[in-house]
């Protein structure tokens, strides 16, 4: 059964001369253990070149490297004091788009006018989701032979591969939402809207535009896509309860907006964009600039963190997935609490506790732990820390 690895951890796209090609995801098992579809997206367009052991002739050290690179596809990598698994993905797919360059240079010389940044730039482009969710693809395989690469381009057959996985949805649960006010959109009616625009051109749509209410105004919302063949039934009751709620408006608590459906299947939900740009303390509570937040400020969350547990408690509603990761910093140093309707993490919640106000409060006291681990050093001047 094929899995997969996103690659959207991969620091920063590859550019050389002519193009920007940045690889998005990794699967593995399409035809054997040891086969593996990597998806890269240049100058707008996606490549999906597949891979296999069978492929590799006479190349000890291409196969090396590739035995390294699905290792740590399935996570099974055994890191040690010069590598981890983050080091050996991003190694192979820079070598890999390397190798691919003549492809790319062939199949996307250019941008298309949509993913122009110059056009993004002075608003003359407005590329759609639908660019995204259906872009022009080509289907490729790498084969080796004497530690050289040889890129194929596949062109006797369709590429037929959906980047954005598709989940299913219960009619019931449909209808119930659309009851609720909840709107449902086609891609073609949500525009993408990156903060910066080259980014159009590799990087995966989460910041878009919609028109929610039939002003003509359009609101800026966060896309969230899901895993493939995820269940996302609990995160839409989750929601749904919220909407059904007593909830105040003003609490910090991600809601739903809409959902982007394909073919009667949903591709991603838009939810409310909590705007974390440009700020040193904002963004999720990673522990790597906790050491730089002052203790006020933390002690500012701990409350607001607090008090929006209370108030989804005192609404009959529970978070779910209460742990430090699942908190947002905005510009505003607000902590928002997202991922509702989430399960539960070890670690932070206990299994019997799932789901549950107990388990809430257990996980919220693990926050505050978390948020008092560190003593507080100032930036200094070098440090140039930004939050994307």
């Amino acid at each position: 059964m094929a899995s997969s690895h996103i690659a959207s951890s991969s620091p920063s796209p590859i550019k050389n001369r002519r193009i920007l090609a940045k690889a998005l995801m990794d699967r593995h098992g399409y035809g054997g253990p040891d086969d593996c579809i990597t998806s890269i997206r240049c100058n707008g367009r996606e490549f999906h070149i597949e891979m296999s052991p069978f492929y590799i002739c006479d190349s000890l050290d291409v196969e090396a490297r590739y035995r390294k690179f699905i290792a740590a596809v399935k996570g099974e990598f055994v890191e040690d004091a010069e590598e981890d698994e983050q080091d050996v993905l991003e190694d192979f797919h820079e070598w890999l788009i390397v190798a691919f360059e003549p492809v790319f240079l062939e199949l996307a010389p250019d941008v298309p006018p949509s993913f122009d940044p110059k056009k993004l730039a002075t608003g003359e482009a407005h590329p759609l989701l639908s660019e995204y969710i259906f872009p022009e693809e080509y289907r490729c395989r790498l084969e080796t032979e004497n530690d050289k690469a040889f890129p194929v381009h596949v062109r006797d057959a369709e590429s037929r591969f959906i980047h954005t996985p598709l989940n299913d949805i219960h009619l019931e649960l449909a209808r119930e939402l659309r009851q609720c006010g909840v709107r449902f959109f086609d891609p073609f009616e949500v525009a993408v809207a990156f903060r910066k625009p080259r980014d159009a051109l590799v990087e995966e749509p989460t910041r878009v535009l919609v028109e929610l209410d039939g002003s003509g105004q359009k609101t800026l919302c966060f896309f969230k896509t899901f895993g493939l063949g995820g269940d996302i039934t609990d995160e839409l009751k989750a929601h749904l309860r919220v909407i059904r709620s007593t909830l105040a408006s003003d609490a910090r608590v991600v809601r739903l907006h809409g959902v982007v459906m394909v073919d009667g299947r949903i591709a991603g939900l838009l939810l409310t964009h909590i705007d974390h740009h440009g700020r040193q303390t904002s963004g999720p509570l990673f522990e790597d600039h906790l050491l730089h937040v002052p203790i006020a400020l933390r002690q500012r969350w701990v409350n607001q963190i607090r008090e929006t547990v209370e108030q989804l408690h005192d609404a009959g509603l529970v978070w779910g997935d209460a742990k430090a990761e699942n908190i947002m910093i905005d510009t505003n140093d607000d902590a928002w609490l997202i991922d509702l309707g989430g399960s539960y993490t070890e670690g932070w919640v206990d299994k019997d506790k799932a789901g549950t106000k107990e388990g809430d409060l257990q996980g919220v006291a693990k926050i505050i732990e978390h948020l008092s681990n560190e003593e507080y050093e100032p930036y200094s001047e070098t440090d140039s820390f930004k939050s994307d």
